[in-house]
């Protein structure tokens, strides 16, 4: 069974790379009307260059910080600019410090959770009210196993990933009302760029791998595309009765 997204429009946060690339390309590859793939990198990744060529017209890129309010009022522009409409928000760019909360500095607290929890609510004061008028609309928000079960040196990582799931339950229940649907994707490790640079900084990348599949019940980590087909269900019309859901994609991690 091919799910389909015709018609549908999306905004993805976070699209440069790892699981935000997946999405905006499998959001693509499965028809939907048109994608705003949101990043701060200043080069287009040679796949979404290949995917703007294989879907003409349907593919439409933003630059900003997502903890800057302007970037939300950009993409939620260009969704409307260029598509007429905006049915899918995959709020996932995010950003990590790899330490215990004391020694964070003020500033690299700020950071994350300006990006990570703030760069929701910017998204929110600007998309809402499109869905609102439109009368539905679905929010995606790339959750964590760090936002429901404590783990070393995940710092205000955790902590912001836990605020994105109360969000989560909170606008759901909010905006319920005018057919607005919120739901969060609770992944475990996820083979992305930023685990092999992590891998590759500890020192012993053969064990950093092993350490990473052995936390899972499964025995393995999560790649990138099959987080996104998760997602691309999500933001189909089968999953219309997911809504206030943090939903774990984790390999077993948290029901140990």
């Amino acid at each position: 069974m091919r799910i389909s997204l015709e018609n549908k429009v999306a905004v993805v946060t976070g699209a440069s790379s790892g699981i935000g690339l997946a999405i905006t390309l499998a959001y693509l590859d499965s028809g939907a009307a048109g994608v705003v793939a949101v990043f701060r990198r200043s080069e287009v990744p040679e796949e979404l260059e290949r995917a703007g060529k294989l879907y003409p017209g349907k593919l439409h890129i933003v630059r900003g910080d997502v903890s800057d309010e302007q970037t939300a009022i950009d993409f939620t522009k260009s969704a409307l600019d260029h598509f007429g409409r905006l049915d899918i928000l995959v709020s996932n760019a995010a950003i990590s410090v790899v330490k215990a909360i004391h020694l964070h500095s003020p500033e690299e607290w700020d950071a994350v959770m300006n990006s990570n929890v703030r760069g929701l609510y910017w998204a929110a004061r600007h998309v809402i009210p499109v869905m609102m008028k439109q009368a539905g609309g679905l929010i995606l928000i790339s959750g964590s196993i760090s936002g429901e079960a404590g783990i070393p040196t995940q710092g205000a990582y955790a902590p912001s990933k836990g605020a994105l799931h109360q969000m989560t339950r909170q606008m759901a229940i909010e905006y319920a009302q005018h057919g607005i649907r919120v739901n969060t994707v609770a992944c475990g490790t996820v083979d992305t760029p930023i685990v092999h640079r992590s891998a590759e900084a500890s020192g012993d990348p053969e064990g950093y791998w092993k350490m990473l599949r052995d936390a899972h019940p499964i025995g393995r980590i999560a790649s990138a595309e099959e987080v996104a087909g998760f997602y691309t269900y999500l933001a189909s019309d089968l999953a219309t009765f997911f809504t206030g859901a943090v939903l774990m994609m984790d390999g077993g991690y948290t029901a140990q």
